[in-house]
């Protein structure tokens, strides 16, 4: 183990998988809290009221606390993966034997 030469490119790798990890989490949280937030307090209250308010043919509380950050999480993922990640270039393995 003591004879292993770390790779020169290995820590600009790691480095990019790292920031795209804190923003993944980040976003993940945004959306977590938004998602159980706002659909347990409308969902409740929405339990309330004798009458059911409606978006789109979805109940209200279904449609701003789950259809919409999904959207949102979805415009999101394609635009990170798309504009944010990026490969790091890795060097030439040695072949066996040399």
């Amino acid at each position: 183990m003591a004879g292993l030469k770390q790779r020169v490119d290995t820590g600009a790798s790691f480095r990019q998988c790292l920031l795209e990890l804190k923003w993944m989490v980040a976003v993940w949280g945004v959306f977590f809290v938004w998602i159980n937030g706002y659909a347990s307090f409308a969902g409740y209250e929405a339990a309330e009221k004798a009458e059911v308010e409606m978006v789109l043919g979805i109940p209200r509380w279904v449609f701003f606390g789950w259809v919409v950050p999904i959207v949102f999480a979805n415009i999101f993922t394609v635009w990170f993966c798309l504009c944010k990640m990026r490969d790091e270039p890795m060097e030439e393995m040695p072949e066996d034997g040399e």
